[in-house]
């Protein structure tokens, strides 16, 4: 790292001609250190040489090193994947460093023209993208990606042509690699969230909006996708990645709103059946309530979201109601107020849960916990935004209903149960010995993490001798 940095203040202060002499001797090596050093930091310390060498450079000595990269892209085959990546990565620097050269001769164009075919050489030929051994060739997306972030943010007009590179930056979202659902996160949020409902009137090409209207049922994608990784495994959500998702369903759930045939592929105005994703613990027979969440978009999104909180997890159930108060607080009454029992389900399962174990710890012990009772703060706080929004009086009546449709649904379990250690006393025993079983890990598990709360730890075994 020291000599890279030695090499960007030689970069600096050498005069431009004898600094155009020697081009070969500083281009090459640092393309090639940029490419195989492992370390992030001197990566991102050889980009940003790279990156004052080429500002330094005349227009002549750019066409060469430019040069390099389009070589270096037109090589096929899996032994030219290598100089493939470097050539987005060039050109990603390139559009960094010298914007004005880069538009010039067209050379945008062909830039963007050859990241939408690679990414969707990578990930749009496959027919299931989120497969996790896909998550090991991540690079070539990850480049792809970083160079229209930044085609975005200096040509933003450049990359609303293409069709099929939208498609593929949608499902990236998925991707298993947390870079590039971050990334292509960042990228749907800076090009869709500036326009409002009103951009979403006709196509107009100078709109991000336009991107949407073209392709059929993206908007629903991209909500599916960002619910997908809401709905992660609680080792793999990241706060940065929630935040971005919270950001993107609050501009999203206004435009559903808004124009909800943007969510349907076709004109029979249902979301597909594979798409409902409903978690919840009801059975039975198609509800009315179940056909108007395949008509209405914003139902299905609240319904999907108020599924995700039902399951236990904390970074999960945090982010699903940071997504509930950006929309209290961002769309206002008239998008929360028709759907505010969905919201309020799992704020009031979280809060009742949180209360029967602390009674539960009271009688145990006959002491007040001083850590449980936090997790009921947020979901309290997002109770308290949600009334201030909606009124009092709507919603104390809608928190009446959900609290007593929560206990007819406890109710009803216990009759099942009951009725089940009647009809059939075998499944009524294999449930016993399993709730057993639960409640032994259970009580070993909070012993732990008693012990370790205080800091007692177990012995070490006798027959290990210490060096």
């Amino acid at each position: 790292l020291s000599a890279i940095e030695l090499i960007y203040t030689v970069i600096q202060k050498l005069p431009i001609p004898l600094l155009e002499e020697y081009t070969q001797v500083f281009f090459l090596p640092l393309v090639l250190q940029l490419v195989n050093d492992e370390s992030k930091k001197c990566r991102e310390a050889v980009s940003k040489c790279i990156e004052s060498f080429l500002k330094r450079m005349s227009n002549e000595i750019l066409q060469s090193l430019h040069e390099y990269a389009t070589r270096w892209s037109a090589v096929e085959g899996a032994e030219g994947q290598m100089l493939r990546r470097t050539s987005i990565q060039l050109y990603s620097i390139f559009i960094q460093a010298r914007l004005d050269f880069m538009k010039k001769a067209g050379r945008i164009d062909e830039v963007v023209t050859y990241i939408e075919t690679c990414l969707h050489n990578e990930i749009g030929l496959s027919s299931d993208y989120t497969n996790i051994l896909r998550g090991k060739q991540w690079e070539t997306p990850y480049y792809c990606l970083q160079a229209i972030e930044k085609l975005c943010k200096s040509v933003p007009s450049s990359v609303r042509k293409s069709i099929k590179l939208w498609e593929n930056v949608i499902k990236c979202l998925v991707h298993p690699h947390p870079w590039i659902r971050l990334i292509s996160s960042r990228v749907i949020h800076s090009q869709f969230s500036r326009d409002g409902p009103e951009k979403y009137m006709k196509v107009n090409d100078k709109n991000a909006s336009s991107i949407i209207m073209k392709i059929p049922g993206s908007l629903f994608d991209i909500v599916r996708n960002l619910c997908f990784q809401l709905n992660s495994e609680e080792e793999l959500q990241t706060e940065e990645i929630s935040t971005m998702a919270v950001k993107n369903l609050s501009w999203a759930i206004k435009i559903m709103n808004a124009h909800p045939s943007l969510c349907f592929t076709g004109h029979n105005n249902q979301l597909a059946e594979d798409d409902r994703e409903d978690d919840d613990d009801d059975e039975g027979n198609e509800t009315d309530s179940d056909r108007k969440t395949r008509n209405d978009p914003v139902v299905w999104l609240i319904t999907r979201l108020s599924n995700i909180a039902k399951k236990k997890g904390v970074t999960r159930r945090e982010s699903v109601f940071k997504s509930f108060a950006a929309f209290a607080s961002l769309c206002g009454a008239e998008i929360v107020t028709p759907h505010l029992e969905l919201m309020l389900e799992p704020l009031n399962r979280v809060v009742s849960e949180v209360a029967h174990k602390e009674e539960h710890s009271k009688k145990r012990r006959n002491v007040s916990t001083t850590d449980t009772p936090s997790e009921a703060n947020l979901p309290k706080d997002i109770m308290q935004l949600l009334e201030d929004t909606c009124g009092t009086e709507t919603f104390m009546n809608a928190l009446a209903s959900v609290k007593t449709k929560a206990r007819e649904k406890r109710e009803k379990r216990k009759e099942a149960v009951a009725a089940e250690a009647v009809n059939d006393p075998e499944a009524a025993a294999r449930r016993k010995i399993a709730k057993h079983e639960k409640d032994k890990m259970r009580k070993k598990r909070r012993v732990e993490e008693r012990k370790n709360a205080r800091g007692v730890f177990t012995k070490k075994p006798r027959h290990i001798v210490k060096n």
